[in-house]
């Protein structure tokens, strides 16, 4: 695959940044890709900001909602996996009065920059970038990532079912009113979640995220501490009556050994989970309810 290094982005694009939000499950190809994003960009002209646009293929989201995602000029993706990508328009000029030419959709995989020409299959919420150059830049080619290339999810769960099967299931993220969890590089602290898998005697779970390690990678957590410690603590409602402790053991592990829960009843079920993380990442709290 060919891929343009990361660092050479400074001089080359004039697009806000992007905060990756939630992970999402991965679609099925002929569904539309409505965890994927679009920002044709924008630009300033006579002091006055001015939005590039896309008239096909997505829905443009409010104001509002782009400010929660601190990314301008977003758009929602309406296509399928497969599908062609839409075409962006501006009416930016460069110096010499002619318009910039948009040289095709971007986004960052594995810290490089890579170039799509067709809508990607992606397992969790991804932004891609419109690419404009003016005349006076030097062109370069499209890059078309290999077969079944997938953006890999920043947060997910492995559970190595009792069967010998090992799945992954990915995290999405949502805000906590828990002010001392960590942020895993979020402007807030964050919880993650999955909703409506199931669980069958003997299933182990190891959690992978991405935002408590300088890794770029999601590593196994929690993460060990100065002390070479970490701690996994399963947590309760009274509001629901429900105890995590009656469906989990947890292992926090050792240094050799990662840290796992299990899934502990004689009965299968389907759950929602919700995990928090505190003390930089070394304690890792979990909370296991029932589907309803």
């Amino acid at each position: 695959m060919k891929k343009i290094l990361a660092f050479a982005l400074s001089s080359v694009f004039a697009v806000s940044g992007a905060v990756v939000f939630s992970a999402c499950a991965h679609k099925e190809k002929s569904a539309p890709q409505d965890n994927l994003y679009f920002v044709p960009g924008i630009y300033v002209t006579d002091g006055v900001k001015v939005e590039n646009s896309l008239s096909s293929g997505a829905t443009k989201l409010s104001d509002e909602v782009c400010a929660e995602m601190n990314t301008e000029n977003v758009y929602r993706c309406t296509l399928p996996a497969g599908a062609n990508l839409p075409v962006p328009t501006s009416k930016r000029k460069d110096k010499d009065d002619n318009l910039y030419t948009f040289n095709g959709w971007w986004a960052i995989v594995n810290a490089t920059v890579t170039y799509y020409e067709k809508v990607p299959t992606v397992a969790e919420t991804t932004f891609l970038y419109a690419d404009w150059r003016a005349d006076l830049s030097q062109r370069k080619d499209p890059v078309i990532p290999d077969a079944g290339d997938e953006v890999e999810p920043v947060h997910y769960m492995s559970v190595k079912h009792a069967s010998g099967d090992t799945e992954r299931i990915t995290l999405r993220k949502a805000y906590t009113n828990m002010t001392s969890a960590e942020t895993l590089g979020y402007l807030f602290p964050v919880e993650l979640y999955a909703e409506g898998f199931e669980l069958n005697k003997g299933d182990v779970i190891s959690v992978y995220t991405t935002g408590l390690t300088d890794s770029e990678k999601a590593v196994i957590s929690p993460v060990l501490d100065s002390n070479n410690t970490r701690s996994i603590q399963l947590e309760k409602s009274t509001q629901k009556e429900n105890d995590t402790a009656d469906y989990l053991t947890a292992d926090p592990g050792s240094q050799r050994r990662a840290p796992t829960v299990t899934y502990k009843p004689e009965t299968a079920g389907t759950f929602n989970i919700y995990i928090k993380y505190f003390n930089k990442g070394s304690i890792m709290a979990v909370y296991l309810e029932p589907k309803d």
